[in-house]
Parts: structure tokens; sequence; C-alpha cells
């Protein structure tokens, strides 16, 4: 997926002091987080896995929360009167909750 742009950054910045690495490990946890949470378009091919709320981007740039069953979406809650249904489907983004913290 995106491991040949990892390996490309670390050629290019890794040295070889600790400083380094740590820079390099914090680095690599934010550019794996930015991946995974960018908009994955449909028409390139790219299919959610199966039985999970998806963020969506519908035409026209409505947004809406769907359901992918594995061959069709289900608006589960639309994000503004949009009037358009999830058979217009043109994107999706994964939902990431905030880290809840324990209080003390």
């Amino acid at each position: 997926m995106f491991e040949k742009e990892a390996e490309e950054w670390v050629k290019n910045n890794l040295h070889s002091t600790e400083e380094d690495y740590i820079k390099a490990f914090k680095d690599g946890a934010e550019f794996g987080y930015n991946k995974a949470n960018e908009w994955h378009y449909l028409k390139d091919g790219d299919l959610p896995k199966e039985n999970k709320l998806y963020f969506v981007m519908i035409k026209d740039n409505g947004l809406a929360i769907a359901y992918f069953n594995g061959l069709h979406w289900e608006t589960r809650y639309n994000l503004g009167d949009y009037g358009h249904c999830v058979e217009t489907v043109i994107a999706w983004k994964e939902i990431v909750l905030p880290e809840l913290k324990e209080s003390e």
C-alpha cells in the first residue's frame, strides 16, 4: 500500500543517531495515520471491508455515514440536506474515533 513511500522516506531522512530513530518512529506513525485516513475512491476499485460503518462522500459533495455490506451501501446518517441516496457514493473513509482517556 504505502510501503514504498515509507521506505523512500527512510532512505532520505534516517541517519544513525538515537534521536533520528525516535523522529523516524514518530514521523512514520503520523504518516501511517494520515495515509489510513485519506479518502479512498471507488473509481479506483478501492472497496472497504464488509460489514462496517464508513464516512462517505456522495455525488455533488454530500456527506453521510453509511454501512457497507459487501454489495451495497446503506445510509445510516445523512449529514446535511443533500437529497442523495448512497447509490451515488464516490469515496469512503474509515471512521476514526478519538482516543478516550481514563479520568484519574
